[in-house]
């Protein structure tokens, strides 16, 4: 298999990492040499220990006459778009990373345009946290429950120190699209795995009516983005919370579903990068702990599993593609609306 990833910062530095047991040759791509260099020598060797030699560094355009098995884009939010059109005949396989574009109307709109245009291609969304074997497990609960829940809430509650100790050559938030609600950054967009683990515990038909929303924007002469938000949705007997941040340490990433008959609780990262779901059947007065050990490289390992998975079946119904880049773009319309 050969496979493109453009953008060679944290992100695509770990799916190099993760795809490097598939992929036959892996071409990671940047705007400049010095960025692949610094990726190289900043990244990949400090966090992995020795350099992939799978791995082509090439700059950005370079590779005019490559066909890949797949794409990965992996660069800042506002980029995404350009970047599809430019590699659009490249794959029939794309794989963009969270969020799928800035919360502007007209950029979604055209990305929208783009996979609807392209029917043999394949689009995909990098919201791999719905790959968790965790996650799964949750999701099974509630289809047990027959879905008969009244509330949920979901913390995805982080900081940037990770993001920028990851990226090292930022001086600070300020030097980076995460400082710009604009640009994709901001916590509604940048965690929202919130927002879309939502849809995905309830299939993707996510329809329920905003009644609140408390949303903290940070803003001087260097940043403005959305710092916090404290989303309250409502249908008929059911609340669902879902709240996001770039302000909580140590970090919240939790799931708390509860019915008449049930209550279960996932938290993310409970101990370490481990996860753990307790779940209590109130109907026959059961508890039950599922733990589930995993390092944070296998967020990423799930992701290029999946990739991989797609790549041999060449293509997949719409409807059972758990990363469908249309699902992603229905949390960015949400986004975007919010906001």
């Amino acid at each position: 298999m050969n496979i493109k990833i453009i953008g060679s910062g944290s992100a695509g530095n770990h799916m190099a990492f993760a795809l490097q047991k598939y992929a036959n040759k892996i071409v990671l791509t940047d705007l400049s040499k010095k960025a692949l260099r610094r990726s190289k020598e900043e990244i990949y060797i400090p966090r992995y220990k020795k350099w992939n030699k799978k791995i082509d560094l090439v700059v950005e355009g370079d590779d005019k006459d490559i066909y890949y098995d797949a794409v990965v884009i992996a660069s800042p939010p506002n980029s995404h778009l350009a970047l599809i059109k430019k590699n659009i005949n490249k794959s029939k396989i794309f794989l963009i990373e969270k969020p799928i574009c800035e919360p502007n109307k007209k950029i979604i709109i055209e990305f929208e345009k783009i996979i609807n245009k392209n029917k043999n291609k394949t689009f995909l969304c990098g919201y791999n946290h719905r790959l968790f074997p965790s996650t799964i497990l949750l999701k099974k609960i509630l289809k047990q429950q027959k879905n008969n829940f009244n509330f949920m809430e979901i913390k995805f509650k982080e900081n940037t120190e990770g993001f920028l100790k990851a990226h090292s050559w930022y001086k600070s938030l300020s030097d980076s699209y995460l400082s710009s609600t604009k640009r994709g950054g901001g916590a509604l967009s940048e965690h929202s795995h919130g927002i879309n683990l939502c849809q995905y515990m309830l299939d993707d038909d996510f329809n329920f009516k905003l009644i609140s929303k408390d949303i903290n924007f940070l803003k001087n002469k260097n940043v403005n983005y959305d710092e916090s938000s404290n989303l309250i949705f409502s249908d008929k007997n059911k609340i669902i919370s879902v709240f996001q941040n770039f302000v909580t340490k140590p970090t919240e990433k939790e799931i708390t579903i509860s019915g008449n008959n049930f209550f279960v609780k996932l938290i993310y990262n409970y101990k370490n990068s481990n996860d753990r779901i307790i779940y209590y059947n109130k109907k026959n007065k059961s508890k039950k702990i599922y733990n589930f050990k995993k390092k944070r490289s296998d967020d990423f390992i799930y992701e290029a599993k999946y990739l991989i998975k797609i790549i041999r079946q060449k293509k997949i119904n719409e409807p059972m593609n758990i990363l469908s880049a249309k699902k992603a773009i229905k949390t960015m319309k949400l986004i975007n609306k919010i906001i």
